[in-house]
């Protein structure tokens, strides 16, 4: 589960990196990707 939500995070990071060079957006993509492997 711990490797899935790694995965998940940094996979997440990278698109929000892709698609705005902001903290603000790194960070909500790591939010986002910790309440849905949360949740699931």
């Amino acid at each position: 589960m711990l490797e899935s939500l790694i995965q998940l995070v940094s996979h997440s990071a990278e698109a929000g990196a892709a698609a705005s060079h902001t903290p603000q957006t790194a960070i909500a993509a790591l939010l986002c990707a910790a309440l849905v492997n949360f949740f699931s």
